[in-house]
C-alpha cells in the first residue's frame, strides 16, 4: 500500500477538486457563450426606423414589420 501523509492527501484532493471545478466552470461558461450568439443572431435592428425585433427565420434579407424596409443580417457566424 502506497502510504502518504495527511497534509499530502490534502493538497492531492483540493488540487482535484479545484481542477474539477475549473473544468465545469469553462464547460458552462462556453455554452452559455455558445447560447448567446445563437440568441443574437435572432435579433435585428431596423436602420431606417430605428425599431428593434426578433426573427428567426434563417433567410439574410429580412422585411421590418414597423416601416416594411428590408434588412439584413448583422451577424455572421
Amino acid at each position: 500500500m502506497i502510504s502518504i501523509s495527511f497534509s499530502w492527501f490534502m493538497v492531492v484532493y483540493l488540487g482535484l477538486f479545484l481542477a474539477g471545478m475549473l473544468v465545469l466552470w469553462t464547460g458552462y461558461e462556453w455554452l452559455r457563450n455558445r447560447g448567446e450568439k445563437q440568441e443574437a443572431r435572432k435579433r435585428l435592428f431596423c436602420r431606417i426606423c430605428g425599431s428593434r425585433y426578433r426573427d428567426a427565420s434563417a433567410a439574410d434579407l429580412l422585411i421590418c414589420p414597423v416601416c416594411g424596409s428590408r434588412n439584413e443580417r448583422g451577424i455572421k457566424q
